[in-house]
């Protein structure tokens, strides 16, 4: 009993977040294990996650469309995790062959449909097709191959390079920026060099108005591990 108590007090909950690297939003749905104890969880709506762990554990976080990313834990203190998209996996939906974005992945958006049409039987619901990890990771996996296309065209003029090559903004308050004021797509499609500047100008005119409190996105309590 004496060697297990010290042992059981080196565990504790970890807390974090994950977010995208590019936009800097939450993901949701990403699969957080422990190698070191086995221990696993998913991120919540918000990104958020929290899992049994001790300092010098390896943590991986993966979801489907992302780069897979390890972390060891030098601290307990929360963490803050910035995945990549797979650019390899996600290019193969703008090949310029026949095949739609349905064809390329026909088996992820199988998994992705919990209502099938059955010869004879009429449409029919399957729970555990719905409700599943793998049922949910497949629809947020459709929800990105749609998406994609549309949120690359505005990542390539709203970015880190483009926003701070005008901007004099740095962190934290470059990343609550960048998701406060992401543009349209439609304007980014359709606004000029010029367009564009006066509406970062303009944005950043607004941002400076804010209070401090309100030029950072919410903040984790240490991220001594990112």
């Amino acid at each position: 009993m004496f060697f297990i108590v010290p042992l059981l007090k080196a565990q504790s909950d970890v807390s974090g977040m994950v977010q995208d690297r590019t936009s800097r939003k939450s993901i949701d749905f990403v699969d957080v294990f422990n190698l070191s104890n086995k221990a696993q969880t998913l991120t919540n709506a918000k990104g958020e996650f929290k899992i049994k762990a001790s300092v010098n554990d390896l943590l991986v976080f993966s979801i489907l469309g992302y780069r897979k990313d390890t972390l060891l834990l030098t601290s307990l203190g929360p963490v803050r995790r910035y995945l990549e998209k797979d650019v390899n996996l996600l290019n193969t939906v703008t090949v310029t062959n026949n095949q739609s974005i349905k064809e390329q992945y026909a088996e992820t958006f199988n998994k992705a449909n919990a209502v099938l049409l059955k010869p004879g039987r009429g449409l029919l619901f399957y729970p555990s097709a719905y409700f599943s990890r793998e049922g949910k990771q497949a629809r947020r996996f459709k929800r990105m191959l749609k998406q994609d296309v549309k949120e690359n065209q505005i990542d390539k003029r709203f970015n880190l390079k483009t926003v701070t090559a005008l901007l004099p903004l740095k962190q934290p308050e470059l990343d609550a920026f960048l998701v406060m004021y992401r543009p349209t797509l439609k304007f980014v499609q359709k606004a000029s060099a010029d367009d564009f500047k006066f509406y970062l100008i303009d944005a950043y005119d607004k941002f400076k108005l804010l209070p401090a409190e309100k030029k950072i996105l919410p903040r984790l309590k240490a991220e001594e591990n990112n």
